[in-house]
């Protein structure tokens, strides 16, 4: 959902000041002070989405829902148009993840019961029926989830909210899981490290490399950096990404040819898929660490970023070659 113009209006801030004291009195007037936000949000000015996103995302814990995907979505766009991430991310967050977790308790009873796909996000697939078989709840939040997930995504991008999700993570990680692959790329943006040290050892030299690793979406965009700096950088042989390649998994939008060049295990020896992710990845003294493995029959795919909002770093901080024997 997108809200918001560049209009000069300045009803917002007193569309605001009156949707927040309706709710935080619990007054019959939120609906219509409801309208009036939705109303003036669309011609809203930057400066004053800014200052407003945070008091927004302040009355989440306190709104019924539908009213509260709207807000989120709100919030989500003030972010984009220069309110503090940080201030703003945690209510959306949280009530994100109640909804994923109050609609996972609809599609369990819906494939417990043979209904077969679940239903569409605009409802397509419900009956009338269903509101009293399944309860208004859990059909409400299912029906949210892509607000929310629009929500939640625009928040991901700043690493400064990832950073922030700390013990947390894994609760958010558990509620988006409950759908399988259907929202795989917010499971992967909440699984997305930051300044995280890897280690990758290639088993052929016993060249050991130990690099930091920063908004990486999935292990495709880990292997084209990868190479990018053991092979651009004249640290093992092969054949080096393209600089498009490159910048597709940086920071660029699109994307572009790469040949794979190595296999990845973990240090307990188990392989290490490309769609996985780097979180995936088992950890050894503090480490995420990989063994490089040549590859016999080389596959060619598109070099991107899952996570398009986000930028990717790989950065090489050390080499180690030939200290140890080859891991086995």
């Amino acid at each position: 959902m997108r809200f918001g113009g560049k209009g000069s209006d300045g009803r917002f801030a007193g569309a605001v000041r009156t949707f927040e004291a309706a709710v935080r009195a619990g007054s019959h007037e939120v609906p219509a002070a409801f309208d009036v936000l939705l109303a003036a949000f669309r011609d809203a000015p930057d400066a004053v989405l800014r200052d407003c996103g945070p008091r927004l995302a302040a009355l989440l814990p306190l709104l019924g829902q539908g009213p509260d995907s709207t807000v989120a979505a709100m919030v989500a766009t003030c972010v984009e148009r220069g309110a503090d991430p940080a201030a703003c991310a945690a209510p959306v967050l949280e009530r994100a993840r109640q909804g994923f977790e109050m609609a996972g308790t609809l599609a369990e009873r819906w494939i417990a019961d043979g209904r077969g796909a679940l239903p569409g996000p605009d409802g397509e697939g419900l009956r009338n029926a269903d509101y009293d078989t399944y309860g208004y709840g859990p059909i409400v939040a299912w029906r949210a989830l892509p607000s929310f997930e629009a929500a939640t995504l625009t928040l991901l991008r700043h690493a400064a909210v990832r950073r922030a999700l700390g013990a947390d993570r894994d609760a958010h990680l558990a509620a988006v899981a409950g759908f399988g692959g259907r929202f795989r790329r917010l499971a992967h943006a909440f699984a997305v490290l930051d300044d995280e040290p890897v280690l990758a050892v290639h088993r052929p030299t016993g060249a050991r490399f130990a690099l930091r690793a920063s908004g990486l979406g999935d292990n495709f965009q880990l292997h084209t950096l990868l190479a990018h700096a053991l092979i651009g950088g004249g640290h093992l042989p092969g054949r080096a990404p393209s600089r498009t390649a490159v910048a597709c998994c940086r920071n660029r939008d699109g994307a572009a040819p790469f040949t794979e060049v190595f296999t990845f295990s973990g240090a307990d020896g188990a392989r290490v898929g490309n769609r996985d992710r780097l979180a995936d990845v088992p950890l050894r003294d503090g480490a995420r660490y990989l063994v490089l493995d040549d590859v016999p029959r080389p596959r060619t795919w598109q070099a991107r970023r899952l996570l398009p909002g986000i930028t990717g770093d790989l950065v090489l901080e050390g080499v180690r070659e030939r200290v140890l024997p080859p891991e086995g």
